[in-house]
Parts: structure tokens; C-alpha cells; sequence
């Protein structure tokens, strides 16, 4: 499996404390403007220890060429465990066109003390995963904070 990185900082939770506690996380995932950029495989973001997340819309066509898309999850770890977590994006491959242009990928967090909602991270420009040519190879992107 290839891996790529695609790097981001922390965005408006840095003058958060660690220990605060996540009520929910938000995924906002956006598809290309480009030809082919949407994909019928099963989509998922991995967050290591605390959690794979798959973002499906039931009864709905997910990640279609242009789409933008919120997926909601309940949370109950840590700021500073997120902090920590390899978070990775990828999907399995399958259904009839599973290659997939990923234009960004944002992170919103609200925390169990707080009627806020904060931006963690933002990634841009990710590109093609699992291209859509033969032969077909799988690419997870490896999303983490930049240096």
C-alpha cells in the first residue's frame, strides 16, 4: 500500500488545555471539480487508538465529482489524544470506480465544556487516491501536522 503525507497545522485549538475533553468531531470531506474525481468505494478515516470513522450517507451517492460532505461522530477522548493520533484517510478500493480525487479535508471538534465549535486541522490539495487506471494500487494519505 502506498502511503502519501500531506501536512497541516494545528488550526484554532492551540490555546485549548490537552485534557479537555471532545464531545464530537466533524468531518467536512470535499471531492475534486475535476473528470472522474468521485468515487464508489467505502470511505474511512482512521484516528489509530481512538477510532476509524466511515463517512457514508445512507441512501445517498457519497463523494461525487464537486461534493462536499459533513459527517458527525459522538467522541468521548481527549484534545491531547487526538494530538497524538496517526490520522490517515483512505478507502478500500472497491465498486465499479473507486479512484478518487480528494480536493480537502477538515477537522471540527466541540468540546463536552464548551457550545463551540473549533477548527483542529484543515488539509488542501490532497489529489488522487487510488488512481483511476489500471492497475489499481490503494493509497491511504497520512495526514499530519506540519513542522
Amino acid at each position: 500500500m502506498e502511503k502519501l503525507k500531506v501536512y497541516a497545522g494545528e488550526m484554532a485549538t492551540r490555546h485549548l488545555s490537552g485534557d479537555s475533553v471532545i464531545s464530537s468531531i466533524v468531518f467536512t470531506v470535499s471531492t475534486s471539480d475535476v473528470p472522474f474525481a468521485g468515487t464508489d468505494a467505502n470511505v474511512y478515516i482512521n484516528c489509530g487508538s481512538l477510532g476509524t470513522y466511515f463517512l457514508n450517507t445512507a441512501d445517498e451517492d457519497d463523494f461525487e465529482v464537486g461534493d462536499t460532505r459533513n459527517y458527525m461522530f459522538e467522541s468521548n477522548f481527549t484534545l491531547n489524544e487526538l494530538r497524538k493520533a496517526t490520522i490517515e484517510l483512505g478507502h478500500d478500493n472497491t465498486g465499479k470506480s473507486p479512484g478518487w480525487h480528494v480536493s480537502n479535508v477538515s477537522f471540527h471538534i466541540k468540546l463536552k465544556e464548551s457550545s463551540l465549535t473549533y477548527l483542529y486541522k484543515h488539509w488542501g490539495e490532497i489529489g488522487w487516491l487510488a488512481k483511476n487506471e489500471g492497475p489499481y494500487f490503494t493509497t491511504v494519505v497520512e495526514m499530519q501536522e506540519g513542522s
